[in-house]
């Protein structure tokens, strides 16, 4: 322990080692030794050794206050999401924010921009937060290094989007929530195929589980459906120029009967270079989108596609979490239906026998 005098001149007393103290002599971070001292098992066995000499050697006595606090609930909760400024993003934020104000919690938000070690920092920060429980929308990392980074704080899933969970191939963790992709997807198809349309694309969205679903969907149903498939590359979004572009131009010179889109988003996008082109929707080519933004109602012509409950899932996922922390256990995984909404992007049928036909 250092010694210090006062500023009256007396003779020096001795300082209470600190915990950065321990940190700085053993090397590691003030809260791995926090961990380190609580027999943490995300320590290794040497890190932890290595604390304890440290904390030996300086004479560090815990503070006892410190830990009482530490050991309460915080009535602070953990949301993470790709990206705030994303309508469906926003709107499940909104109504998990909203869920949780009305039972006295407060929301740290973060947006993880689809970057795992965004996600792993902002985990952490949580997790020096001292949050309850933590909502994690959208996410890269696996359930398993998601749990393991934050344990024992409870962790819901919302809409994982890590490719181990594409198709719903494994079972889903516990204390998930999802929308029912395929359906959804199964919904569009039989829909073109009561159109008469028997030339559509998948234009593909980037490498998420929801795109891999709702693609992978979308081929078998529509060769089910004896309907020629093409797949098209992700245009990487408007601001990605040169992919965008590139696609829009194979979409012109194949001049599918009919698109379906990874989500409205890039839906709208494609809308409007097809409309800078000369082709017009749904005149020229049918178009579906997924998600049901509020610009998917309002665009011209207004888009045929699957609206996903955003704000039921942001409140399903406050009250699984709710759950967790009531009964020391996460509840059971949900799928949430979706619903098909046809408007003027696919009115028209492609063949003169089903002209205007409507649903």
């Amino acid at each position: 322990m250092r010694k210090q005098a006062d500023r009256g001149g007396n003779p020096p007393v001795a300082r209470r080692a600190r915990l950065e103290d321990v940190a700085r002599l053993s090397g590691v971070s003030p809260t791995t030794v926090s961990r380190a001292l609580r027999d943490d098992a995300r320590i290794s066995e040497n890190t932890r050794v290595a604390v304890q000499h440290a904390a030996t050697q300086l004479g560090y006595i815990p503070d006892a206050r410190a830990s009482s606090l530490r050991g309460r609930a915080s009535s602070t909760l953990g949301l993470l999401i790709p990206d705030v400024a994303d309508p469906m993003h926003g709107q499940v934020a909104m109504a998990i924010e909203q869920a949780a104000s009305a039972q006295g919690y407060t929301v740290l938000l973060a947006n993880s921009f689809t970057d795992p070690l965004q996600e792993r920092q902002a985990l952490q920060l949580f997790t020096a937060q001292r949050a309850d429980g933590i909502v994690l929308v959208g996410s890269m990392l696996s359930p398993q290094e998601a749990n393991a980074l934050v344990a024992p704080c409870p962790v819901v899933f919302v809409a994982g989007e890590n490719v181990s969970l594409a198709g719903y191939k494994n079972e889903l963790p516990t204390g998930s929530i999802r929308v029912d992709d395929m359906s959804g997807i199964d919904a569009v198809v039989e829909h073109l195929r009561l159109r008469g349309y028997r030339r559509v694309g998948y234009v593909n969205g980037p490498d998420l589980a929801s795109n891999i679903t709702r693609r992978d969907a979308a081929l078998r149903g529509l060769a089910n459906a004896g309907i020629t498939c093409a797949l098209y590359p992700y245009p990487g979004g408007v601001e990605s120029l040169g992919a965008f572009n590139s696609t829009v131009s194979t979409l012109v010179a194949d001049r599918p009967e009919a698109l379906i889109c990874y989500d409205d988003v890039e839906a709208l996008g494609i809308m409007d270079a097809l409309r800078d082109r000369g082709l017009r929707v749904p005149d020229d080519i049918g178009l579906v989108g997924f998600d049901d933004i509020p610009f998917a109602g309002i665009a011209n012509p207004r888009l045929t596609t699957v609206a996903q409950p955003s704000e039921e899932v942001g409140r399903a996922a406050f009250t699984m979490l709710l759950a967790g922390l009531k009964n020391g256990a996460l509840p059971p995984s949900i799928t949430l239906p979706v619903r098909f909404i046809v408007r003027e992007s696919t009115t028209y049928a492609r063949d003169s026998t089903r002209s205007r036909l409507r649903e």
